[in-house]
């Protein structure tokens, strides 16, 4: 099983109460990362949800 280097993502979260905030991830396997934070999602019920964005989605919400 090769492993490729870690790499970012950048990610829209929103709690349940629909509050939201863009984060910066490194992860190595982008896949796996977000699945893992959709099942969380899942259970946190309400409004929550989670959301890839490209490079340059993330570097204008963050401002």
């Amino acid at each position: 099983m090769s492993m490729s280097a870690p790499h970012e993502i950048y990610i829209r979260h929103t709690s349940k109460d629909g509050s939201s905030y863009v984060q910066e991830h490194r992860v190595w396997d982008a896949d796996r990362f977000m699945a893992a934070r959709k099942d969380e999602v899942k259970q946190a019920g309400g409004q929550a949800a989670v959301q890839q964005l490209t490079r340059e989605q993330f570097q204008t919400q963050k401002k």
